[in-house]
């Protein structure tokens, strides 16, 4: 190109200043912008090194850790004060713990879960001991116990003394159980030529239980005394008796001298093997002024003479006998129970020490079912 292909006023403008130092400012200016360009390049590399720190930090050190008992274990104290990344990845809790210093927070917060729990622990005692005592007061009956269905029963009565003659006469156990109650009376007296003049009646009547036959009130009327009465209170276990002033302490199932007979027939009826032979057991019977533990023996099966079988005048029976207690009674009392009718008493002998001898023999049985029982 020649020099004279540009125009005067073109070459003018070159030669000036200005227009250098525009040319100049717009190269400085590409300069620029090109070095922006590259910067735009470099500026996320801070934030790309900075995210592997912030994950780092954020990223749960529990799971990467091996499940030891004892951090597992204790929740609590790492919420209150998290160990040491030190602490954990150098060596076991177990081993830390007794030495290092950043462990004792977290003893100190399971101390007051221990002393929460103490209470109970020391509550536990108390309630055994309680549970004991009750057992102790109401303990469960020896026996399983089942009465029989509600009877009459004509006695034959023989006494004999010494060198004597014996003289009859005829009684009467009379047993009745209805809605969880009962009522049994023993009738003896001499028969007269359109009547019988009752001579002695025992009466005994109260609820049916766990302990089987338990007593309220027991009447014995005779003729040639007054009525005297016998009375047991369950709520403070006592025994008192109209005819003195003296209180016996009762023991569960204590029974009176009417009400022993139908509970030693309920012991036979609900398992014969409580009365197998050889065994002995004691029941509290009161009568009269006192009330004296009864020690019982099974002295086994007996066939005694009965007009309850007409066909062989012979009924199989299971022979009980309390033998005498010196310093409490020095009567002997066997008794006759008949499993066959329904284990009820079918012959009850009394032997004093003086030799007299009084036998009640049942020569007739009335059973009555109850429904209401």
């Amino acid at each position: 190109m020649s020099k004279h292909s540009f125009s005067a006023p073109t070459l003018h403008a070159f030669t000036k200043w200005s227009t250098w130092l525009f040319i100049l400012a717009s190269i400085l200016l590409h300069i620029f912008l090109l070095e922006s360009s590259a910067w735009k390049d470099w500026s996320p590399k801070p934030i790309i090194e900075d995210i592997p720190h912030i994950t780092v930090s954020l990223t749960p050190v529990a799971s990467e850790l091996p499940p030891t008992n004892t951090t597992i274990e204790k929740p609590t104290a790492s919420k209150a004060k998290p160990p040491s990344p030190s602490v954990i990845s150098t060596a076991p809790t177990d081993t830390v713990a007794p030495k290092s210093k950043q462990e004792e927070p977290a003893k100190q917060q399971e101390t007051p879960a221990e002393i929460a729990a103490a209470p109970v622990t020391t509550e536990s005692p108390a309630t055994a001991t309680e549970v004991k005592d009750v057992s102790t007061t109401t303990a469960a009956p020896e026996f399983s116990l089942r009465v029989p269905e509600s009877a009459e029963m004509q006695l034959e009565i023989t006494n004999t003394k010494v060198n004597a003659s014996p003289t009859t006469g005829v009684g009467r156990i009379l047993w009745e159980s209805y809605n969880g109650k009962y009522k049994v009376s023993i009738e003896a007296g001499v028969n007269l030529l359109i009547t019988t003049l009752n001579l002695l009646t025992i009466t005994s009547e109260g609820n049916i239980d766990v302990y089987g036959l338990m007593p309220i009130v027991s009447n014995d009327i005779r003729k040639t005394r007054a009525a005297t009465a016998i009375h047991f209170n369950y709520e403070n276990k006592s025994i008192s008796f109209s005819a003195s002033n003296k209180v016996m302490p009762m023991e569960n199932g204590a029974q009176d001298a009417a009400s022993v007979l139908i509970q030693l027939a309920a012991i036979g009826y609900a398992d014969p093997t409580q009365l197998a032979v050889g065994k002995e057991f004691s029941i509290q019977v009161a009568e009269g002024k006192d009330a004296t533990p009864f020690l019982f023996r099974v002295v086994g099966e007996e066939e005694i003479d009965s007009a309850l079988n007409p066909e062989s005048n012979k009924l199989p029976t299971i022979h009980i006998t309390r033998p005498p207690k010196p310093g409490f009674y020095n009567s002997q009392l066997d008794i006759w129970l008949a499993p066959s009718l329904g284990w009820y008493p079918v012959q009850i002998r009394n032997t004093e020490s003086s030799g007299t001898v009084t036998n009640q023999r049942v020569i007739a049985l009335k059973q009555k079912v109850n429904l209401e029982k």
